[in-house]
């Protein structure tokens, strides 16, 4: 299949984001709408680089439908001539980690899959269908759950992840293409494609924001979708200048021995908030923080009150003089 003569594909392909390096790509192919199309695009787009490509395809066993859908993806990898690897769920994967809820099941599985088929495939970067309505739908959910820039900034271009020894290199290469625009583009070469019928339901927040809330904001201000990405994208870029200011504070007020940070100065809100969440994160702490905790040492650096203190979980943040003191103990 020739794609020479299709201005759609051709636009659809100046728009992708920019790629990591890597000698072969390995396209996540559910067999709905976005992935399908991004298998057609990045394929050629390793064709054009010189680039190896294959397909993996995750079967996470959560639906009488799955195995159709598995097959379905498998067919198509064979009619197109490409690499085809899939991981399915047995009942001992459906039984581990499911104190992380169905999604989190989901996606923790889904990434330990990926970490196989890069061993077997011999692919460096894993590419996913995360489009521009996946962007929005995202920056929403994150605003309604309450975040800072940092949140607002919706899904990276290209991420790399540690999973189970394994390095994860993804890239989310139509991140600036919308579901309209990939759905016209299969229109356009008469390929088919096979929709997972819980996307249709609106059990979870993502269903109902695609389904309720983005529809009712296109039809009250058409471009309302693609507005929102673009703040996105603006909230990224302040994030990046946010991030490098509190950089520079930590290492001109933060005392690694003591695990102090002086905080005689009061800077904007912004950059204490920014410091605050590097600090945490450098601990180990990522998982606890949020928007509550935040304002809460936040708190304690605007008021000199020696002896207050922040409990939260395995560690507390105390006041001392001109200093916030991190203490971690461990947890048995």
């Amino acid at each position: 299949m020739s794609f020479k003569n299709n201005p759609l594909f051709q636009r659809l392909l100046s728009k992708l984001t920019i790629a990591p390096n890597g000698m072969k790509y390995a396209a996540a192919v559910s067999g709905g709408t976005d992935s399908v199309a991004l298998l057609f695009l990045i394929r050629e787009w390793c064709r054009m680089k010189h680039k190896g490509f294959c397909v993996f395809h995750v079967d996470h066993s959560m639906r009488n439908t799955s195995s159709s859908d598995a097959e379905w993806v498998k067919n198509l990898c064979e009619e197109q001539n490409i690499e085809f690897y899939t991981r399915k769920a047995s009942e001992e994967d459906l039984n581990k980690n499911r104190e992380l809820g169905s999604e989190g099941w989901a996606r923790n599985f889904r990434y330990s899959s990926f970490a196989q088929m890069i061993k077997e495939s011999g692919a460096d970067v894993v590419v996913t269908g995360h489009n521009s309505n996946d962007q929005a739908e995202t920056i929403i959910m994150r605003m309604l759950r309450g975040c800072s820039w940092k949140g607002l900034h919706g899904i990276k271009s290209s991420v790399v992840l540690n999973f189970e020894n394994t390095k994860l290199r993804m890239w989310r290469p139509i991140l600036n293409i919308s579901r309209a625009e990939l759905s016209s583009f299969l229109k356009s070469i008469n390929q088919t494609w096979c929709e997972d019928e819980t996307n249709q339901t609106d059990l979870y927040l993502r269903n109902k924001i695609r389904h309720r809330l983005i529809p009712m904001l296109e039809e009250i201000y058409k471009g309302s979708t693609e507005h929102i990405v673009s703040l996105g994208e603006d909230a990224a870029q302040l994030q990046k200048d946010l991030h490098l200011r509190a950089l520079r504070y930590l290492k001109k007020f933060f005392n690694s021995e003591k695990n102090q940070i002086k905080v005689e100065l009061k800077p904007e809100t912004s950059l204490r908030r920014e410091v605050i969440r590097i600090w945490l994160e450098n601990n180990g702490l990522e998982q606890a923080i949020n928007r509550s905790l935040i304002e809460r040492i936040d708190d304690l650096w605007l008021v000199k009150n020696n002896g207050r203190a922040v409990k939260h979980g395995n560690f507390e943040i105390l006041r001392h003089k001109k200093y916030l003191w991190l203490r971690v103990w461990n947890v048995r």
